[in-house]
């Protein structure tokens, strides 16, 4: 993945012969866009690695310094690391945005949650370094003057700095949960509940263990949970785009059929024959069957987006 990757970025990289400037322009946004998906797939595959992932998003801020989403993800990875002041860096710059590009609305009130973090865990290191220093320190000192300003400063509990923030998507909404959320949310009847952490990507539903999904296998759920039927070409390049590979044609067909047949007891996925523009013939597209909601806690950082689901007759 990663050489093809890096050929990809490198047919994208060379210039035409009498290229214009807006030509120029779609490259780079190409290339930015290649290296931020590059890095979401080291990301959120199912063993994640994390030095890979930074690799891309720092070739994608060599590009474009400001790039709001680069900066975002990798502030999101340090914070992770414990890396604060670094982090907080690229989370700041992310917030800032660029006069085209900016966080969404989602991502705008978790960057400033973890640059908050950020600024704890920084206050609390200098509190320690103080106390460190005034009993190493001989002489007079202005205690009360210190006990004054430090009483000033306001230091949340622990706990905050080691909790994960998670979303819920669900009906087409999304929201911010924590960790104990996360864990504790249970299917209800006739839902299906998919859950996306470092443990894993499992399937949830009432009555029934979980099961294990692997990502392609998880995401290919998240794309079905939509009102329309889907073909396989428009999940392949969602696929594709979602996880970050280049997903064929007979390997997304393999996927519909393992999860048809993995699930037959559940009856998850409805297919039918519909007509698409520039086809001869109908063609099979797919879905979740609308008997079943769909719920998605994932991280927060997960490259998932809420899909509206107002079901309509096809």
């Amino acid at each position: 993945m990663e050489l093809s990757g890096y050929l990809e970025a490198q047919r994208i990289r060379r210039e035409l012969p009498n290229e214009t400037h807006e030509e120029r322009a779609i490259k780079r946004q190409a290339h930015l866009d290649l290296l931020v998906r590059q890095a979401e797939f080291y990301k959120l595959s199912d063993t994640p690695d994390y030095y890979q992932a930074k690799r891309w998003l720092l070739e994608a801020i060599k590009i474009e310094k400001h790039h709001p989403i680069a900066n975002y993800r990798l502030g999101y990875i340090l914070y992770r690391e414990r890396e604060y002041e670094q982090a907080a860096y690229h989370l700041k710059t992310a917030l800032d945005g660029t006069r085209t590009d900016v966080l969404s609305d989602t991502q705008l009130i978790l960057a400033n949650t973890f640059l908050v973090n950020c600024g704890v865990a920084i206050t609390r290191e200098a509190l320690r370094k103080l106390e460190d220093l005034e009993l190493q320190i001989e002489g007079d000192i202005d205690q009360e003057r210190i006990d004054r300003y430090r009483a000033e400063m306001v230091v949340q509990d622990e706990y905050v700095l080691d909790r994960i923030y998670y979303r819920k998507i669900a009906a087409g909404y999304e929201t911010i949960i924590n960790e104990e959320t996360f864990h504790e949310t249970q299917p209800g009847k006739m839902e299906l509940l998919l859950k996306s952490s470092d443990a894993g990507k499992t399937l949830h539903t009432a009555g029934r263990p979980s099961d294990l999904l692997n990502q392609h296998m998880f995401l290919t759920i998240v794309l079905l949970n939509q009102a329309t039927f889907q073909t396989y070409p428009v999940l392949q390049s969602a696929l594709s785009e979602l996880s970050g590979q280049d997903i064929t044609y007979d390997h997304m067909r393999q996927l519909i059929r393992r999860i048809r047949d993995r699930f037959t007891r559940l009856d998850l996925i409805e297919a039918t024959p519909i007509v698409v523009l520039g086809s001869a013939r109908p063609v099979q597209g797919f879905r979740i069957h609308p008997n079943w909601s769909v719920t998605i806690l994932c991280r927060a950082d997960d490259f998932i987006h809420p899909i509206q689901k107002e079901r309509s007759d096809v």
